[in-house]
């Protein structure tokens, strides 16, 4: 319960989610694993994934695939090690609030650790996203932003039945 707790006022002071990069309408995963209680997270996995499919329909040149491949793969590097960052300060976080006495000043501390720790996580993510609108013309940008919202749309019409991601929406 305190750890519930801890982590609500943790979620309540961080700083606001960047809107994630747009991905495929067809998978519904964010990110996979992280631990960070959103769907939005590392939408990149979900471009990855179906990258042939998407750079294909997006009509993206040879320079913008490597450009994107690049950006991608430096992004999912940093990522790791900012979110095993933020993961040990929250950890530890918890070990000070599990103690039978807390000293405010330490703890107030290392709340402060494990919230730049998110930010920085966070703020790699939306590099992600403006490495990646730099990369494709306006035109690209829209045209993934509107599979997206049509790939949004589908999914929660799935939920209300079905929860499989992988097949093809109920008929």
């Amino acid at each position: 319960m305190l750890t519930t707790l801890i982590l609500l006022f943790h979620t309540a002071l961080a700083a606001p989610e960047p809107p994630p990069p747009p991905g495929p309408p067809d998978t519904e995963e964010r990110g996979g694993g992280h631990g960070r209680g959103h769907d939005d997270a590392d939408g990149g996995e979900r471009l990855m994934k179906h990258f042939a499919a998407i750079s294909k329909k997006l009509g993206l040149n040879a320079e913008q695939k490597a450009s994107v491949e690049k950006l991608y793969y430096d992004s999912k590097s940093t990522g790791i090690d900012l979110q095993a960052k933020s993961d040990k300060a929250r950890l530890e976080l918890e070990r000070l609030m599990m103690g039978d006495t807390v000293d405010e000043k330490v703890a107030m501390k290392a709340f402060d650790a494990a919230s730049s720790a998110e930010v920085e996580v966070r703020r790699n993510d939306l590099k992600l996203m403006l490495g990646l609108r730099k990369i494709l013309t306006v035109e690209q940008w829209a045209q993934l932003k509107e599979m997206r919202e049509s790939g949004k749309e589908e999914r929660h019409g799935r939920r209300g039945g079905e929860d499989d991601d992988d097949g093809p929406p109920p008929k």
